[in-house]
């Protein structure tokens, strides 16, 4: 299910004091990083399997077994 919201910026002027203002714009700002990250081809994707780091990287998996 996807939910989505609007803001519109007299609703945040009127009922959010500067504090929460702050970290609407933190949250958002990492929303947008996070999409970007996941959209970038050169983001390396790692798993910590046991005590091995999995990179992935276009489908193929690299491990190291030190």
């Amino acid at each position: 299910m996807t939910l989505s919201v609007t803001l519109e910026n007299r609703d945040i002027e009127k009922y959010l004091d500067e504090h929460d203002k702050s970290e609407l714009s933190r949250i958002i700002w990492k929303m947008e990083q996070l999409k970007a990250a996941e959209n970038d081809p050169n983001q390396l994707q790692a798993e910590l399997l046991g005590n091995d780091l999995v990179l992935s990287e276009s489908g193929s998996e690299h491990g190291t077994t030190d």
